[in-house]
């Protein structure tokens, strides 16, 4: 896993039962908007950029400013999704990024406005009670993948890029995770502990 956003959810018990998740899963989590008001610095890392062979990638996560910040509340705040992703999207160029992936927490209609009007990101994956579409949508020139609800679904996403390494276009295949894939006995365990 190269990078992970923050949801919602994932506060339901605490800023502080998050991050000892994090630290002790290893998980590379970021948020650009997402703000510890004692610091006033972000609660995660605001995004990642890293090599994937020859292509520089940037990943970043938004959530929506109507979250549900669990008892964490009042020690938290979220910064409207739009100055959040032209600082980050900036950012991530200024180290190099020529692919640029949004994690969105927005919801439909918040994801698909943000990059409606905004330049710059290449694909969005759509969550917070977004409904599936099997083969997500162009908006404008960013390619959007619906992830569907509960964790059903994988999604495949291909970007084709041009000799400069940007995206030139890109399709969405989604998988619904049946029967056929065997489950990871190790997150299986850890699934098991959380619901007991």
């Amino acid at each position: 896993t190269d990078a992970v956003g923050v949801g919602e959810r994932d506060l339901r018990y605490g800023l502080a039962f998050l991050r000892e998740g994090v630290r002790a899963s290893g998980l590379p989590t970021v948020c650009s908007n997402l703000f510890d008001r004692r610091t006033n610095a972000t609660a995660f890392p605001p995004f990642r950029v890293m090599k994937v062979g020859r292509v520089t990638v940037g990943v970043f996560a938004l959530l929506s400013e109507q979250a549900d910040l669990g008892p964490a509340k009042d020690s938290l705040r979220v910064e409207a999704p739009e100055p959040a992703a032209a600082r980050t999207i900036a950012a991530m160029r200024k180290q190099g990024a020529t692919v640029i992936v949004l994690l969105s927490q927005l919801g439909k209609l918040g994801g698909e406005d943000l990059v409606a009007g905004m330049d710059g990101i290449d694909l969005v994956v759509l969550g917070r009670d977004v409904n599936l579409v099997d083969n997500g949508r162009q908006i404008k020139r960013t390619l959007a993948c619906y992830s569907g609800d509960q964790g059903w679904y994988v999604g495949f996403n291909r970007l084709t890029l041009d000799d400069g390494l940007h995206v030139s276009s890109g399709d969405v295949t989604m998988s619904m995770l049946g029967p056929e894939f065997t489950p990871d006995p190790e997150v299986l365990t850890q699934v098991k502990g959380f619901e007991d």
